[in-house]
C-alpha cells in the first residue's frame, strides 16, 4: 500500500506545499552533472568506480540551464530519511515526460537517507530552472525487511 503524504511528508525537512502531491512528494532540482570517464561495476563492488561528475548546474547559484540532447546526472535538493519498514520509488513528473526527458532511479531502501542522485536522459532540449520538482517519489510499506541500507551512499 502507498503510503500517502500526511505521513510521508515527515520524511524530509523543509518541504513546501507545492512539493506535496496526492500520492507522494515532489522532489527539487539542487545540481545537475555531465559524465565524463567510465564506470566500472562488479559482484562485490571492490571494483566499483564511478565515473567524474562535472558540475554544470546549481540551484544555490544558477537561476536556469538548457539541457542539450544527452544523460546527466540529477543530484536532489531534498534530504530525505526513509524509516527502517518503508521503501520507496521515483518516477519522472509527467511535464519532464512531455517534454521529451526522463529520470531512471532505482530502489530507495529502508533506512536510506540522504539526496538521492537520477539519471536524467534528454530527448529534446530542455531548460531546467533551480529548484524545479522534476520527479514524485512513492513510499511504500515493507514486510519482512532482511537488514537496512547502510551503503557508501548513505547521508550523501
Amino acid at each position: 500500500m502507498i503510503i500517502g503524504p500526511n505521513k510521508s511528508k515527515n520524511f524530509f525537512d523543509n518541504l513546501k506545499d507545492e512539493q506535496i502531491q496526492q500520492c507522494g512528494i515532489d522532489l527539487r532540482v539542487w545540481k545537475i552533472f555531465k559524465l565524463e570517464g567510465e564506470g566500472v561495476i562488479d559482484f562485490s563492488n571492490e571494483k566499483r568506480k564511478l565515473p567524474n561528475y562535472i558540475e554544470i548546474f546549481n540551484s544555490e547559484k544558477d537561476e536556469f540551464v538548457r539541457l542539450e540532447n544527452g544523460v546527466y546526472i540529477v543530484k536532489i535538493a531534498d534530504y530525505i530519511k526513509i524509516p527502517n519498514n518503508i521503501a520507496a520509488f521515483t518516477f519522472p513528473r509527467s511535464s519532464l515526460l512531455r517534454m521529451g526527458a526522463t529520470l531512471y532511479s532505482a530502489v530507495h531502501d529502508p533506512g536510506y537517507e540522504g539526496r538521492p542522485e537520477y539519471l536524467l536522459q534528454v530527448f529534446n532540449p530542455i531548460t531546467i530552472h533551480k529548484y524545479a520538482r522534476i520527479a514524485q517519489i512513492v513510499f511504500f510499506e515493507c514486510k519482512d525487511v532482511s537488514s537496512v541500507y547502510n551503503g557508501i551512499y548513505k547521508g550523501k
